[in-house]
């Protein structure tokens, strides 16, 4: 539990941050760096994430997270694992044709 709550309160304050930099003054980014818009919304949704788990295990009075419990958690990971396979198909698909 204090592990999750660790990472809640990181993703909270990394959620910070980076609505921070989006009101700061714009400064050149290399081509590889990340579009910090794509960043808040990142850590927004890692944050979000975070809290549910913790709300999980405080409901379901878990002392430790299990993936094979949590539902919800697991389809979502199921589902974020076919799109990204998906993904990685159809670049390998165009990837041919070029």
């Amino acid at each position: 539990m204090a592990q999750v709550a660790d990472k809640v309160a990181e993703a909270e304050r990394r959620e910070r941050e980076t609505r921070q930099q989006l009101h700061s003054p714009a400064v050149d980014r290399g081509p590889y760096d990340v579009d910090p818009a794509d960043l808040a919304e990142q850590w927004v949704a890692r944050h979000a994430e975070w809290r549910r788990v913790a709300a999980l295990m405080d409901d379901q009075d878990w002392p430790a997270y299990s993936p094979e419990q949590d539902v919800q958690g697991s389809t979502w990971a199921r589902e974020r694992d076919e799109q990204r396979e998906a993904a990685l198909a159809r670049r390998a698909d165009w990837q041919m044709e070029q």
